[in-house]
């Protein structure tokens, strides 16, 4: 609602291996589960191994509204695209435009907004440094792939998840899901729900979940985010007609990127 959901740069990856022949790995702590030790290994390496690139993001945003009957409902707001920029680790949003024209004031003053979908999302999660609960493991499957699931939770002194509204900030405890393929420990899906806002907050429903895919960037597969969905809602006492808003957002036409990059894109049909 008039803010941005939001998470800082990935945290450091720590003491890189002694050998340098090679990828540099982080050497992580272990946690006693050797699927989520395998799932950090996998993401803090893939993170060091990652071309730049860039993409296209489009953001379709809704808000729910009163029908006749009473009945809420959603409703196309506007659609947000840009070129987002992933280089040396740091996700830069450039090309920013709203309904196809540059926004008059800053995207996140015109509704809702996220940021952090990419590897900063998966890094955090499962960063020792956020100290995440992991429990409830059970085989399941996904976009057709086996894996695991686990529920987790991260306590609000641990939780990096910048959440704004109205010129209000706070990072939340929150809980979630969390698949990780069987065969690979990468992780397919992401799910996040805030936990305990405070009553002053503007919001009291804050929600966030990311898919991951393999996509092809110059000749190599890379899993990264396709779609994700953001779902806010207002604080019953401070909620008008339209109390919550969401975010549709996909990923498209990944690319290398460098420093001589021209970042065009064709039209959609």
């Amino acid at each position: 609602m008039n803010g941005a959901t939001r998470l800082p740069p990935p945290p450091s990856p720590g003491q890189a291996a002694d050998d340098d022949s090679g990828p540099r790995f982080p050497r992580m702590p272990q946690s006693g589960d050797d699927i989520i030790d395998n799932a950090r290994e996998a993401a803090f390496s893939f993170s060091e191994t990652l071309p730049n690139y860039v993409v296209k993001q489009f953001t379709t945003r809704y808000q729910t509204v009163l029908t006749r009957a009473g009945k809420q409902q959603w409703q196309v707001i506007d659609t947000v695209t840009a070129d987002v920029v992933e280089q040396e680790g740091v996700e830069q949003y450039k090309n920013i435009m709203v309904n196809g024209k540059p926004p008059r004031e800053d995207v996140e003053k015109s509704g809702s907004w996220s940021k952090g979908e990419f590897s900063s999302l998966q890094l955090d999660v499962l960063s020792p440094l956020s100290a995440a609960d992991f429990h409830g493991k059970r085989a399941t499957t996904i976009v057709n792939r086996p894996a695991f699931r686990y529920d987790f939770t991260v306590e609000q002194p641990n939780s990096h998840w910048h959440v704004e509204s109205d010129g209000h900030a706070f990072s939340p405890g929150y809980t979630g899901a969390i698949w990780i393929d069987k065969q690979t420990s990468r992780v397919l899906r992401i799910e996040l729900q805030a936990q305990n806002m405070p009553r002053d907050f503007p919001l009291d429903q804050v929600e966030s979940a990311v898919d991951y895919d393999f996509v092809l960037i110059g000749d190599g597969k890379y899993l990264l985010p396709t779609h994700s969905e953001a779902l806010s809602c207002a604080r019953a006492s401070t909620r008008t007609v339209s109390g919550c808003t969401r975010n549709v957002i996909e990923f498209r036409n990944y690319k290398k990127f460098s420093a001589d990059t021209s970042i065009t894109f064709d039209p959609d049909k």
